[in-house]
């Protein structure tokens, strides 16, 4: 069975074939339920709790009815990334201006990934490449082709934005995750960690210095909204070139 410790992958159960469903006498279980509860056992206790053991325990099966399910844990993982990425809002409005509309998508994929912090690794270390990302990612190269990029380059675009949304919540759910983890509160996290950051900077880092005290760069609703904007506004310029 292939292993799950984070190295990424370059297959994919999305790109090999699903495996089958069993037929209903075999077993009573569906791939969804399977799916959904390994999602719930993630978003209480975090990837490092989610074993095949555990899963079929949590669903009332032993271990190995799972796999009429989900062939590999590895399978379990992308299913369940995928599966949470079918929360994404991808409708498209047709009167409505293309970047505008690419920027929302990108705000909704940083929420499904902040309500779901395991997902960060999950993206890390897997293609997404499911039905659910492919619509995603179908609707983000229409609006891109909309604007007035050409092939490759809404891809390119494309790829670009959906990367920049994947790191910046990669770094935002550390913190998270320590929040959650230590019991402290946002407000706590920046009393404990600015002032001595402010002493470890000194007078060697004098412009990093100048800009964290004229106002905290770290407020993380703000920060990806200027970052975000950057992004869409460069892609309206560049698409004005023709891509």
């Amino acid at each position: 069975m292939a292993q799950s410790k984070g190295t990424p992958r370059l297959d994919s159960i999305w790109l090999s074939g699903v495996a089958p469903q069993p037929p209903s006498a075999q077993s009573p279980l569906s791939r969804h339920q399977v799916v959904a509860t390994a999602i719930r056992l993630l978003d209480q206790e975090g990837l490092g709790a989610l074993s095949m053991r555990r899963l079929a325990a949590d669903v009332g099966v032993a271990a190995m009815s799972l796999y009429w399910h989900v062939p590999t844990k590895d399978a379990l993982l992308e299913f369940v990334m995928d599966e949470t990425l079918g929360d994404l809002d991808v409708s498209v409005d047709p009167d409505a201006e293309w970047g505008s509309q690419a920027e929302h998508i990108a705000q909704d994929l940083r929420r499904i990934i902040r309500e779901h912090p395991w997902m960060s690794q999950l993206a890390q270390s897997y293609a997404m490449v499911g039905p659910n990302a492919l619509a995603m990612f179908e609707t983000l190269i229409t609006l891109a082709e909309k604007g007035g990029f050409r092939p490759p380059a809404a891809y390119r675009a494309v790829g670009t934005l959906v990367n920049f949304v994947l790191g910046f919540a990669a770094d935002e759910v550390k913190w998270i995750i320590k929040m959650r983890e230590s019991g402290l509160k946002p407000d706590d996290v920046k009393a404990m960690w600015l002032p001595p950051m402010l002493d470890a900077l000194g007078n060697n880092y004098p412009r990093m210095r100048v800009n964290l005290e004229a106002g905290e760069a770290r407020e993380w609703d703000d920060h990806f909204a200027f970052g975000l904007s950057c992004m869409i506004d460069g892609m309206r310029v560049r698409a004005d070139g023709n891509g």
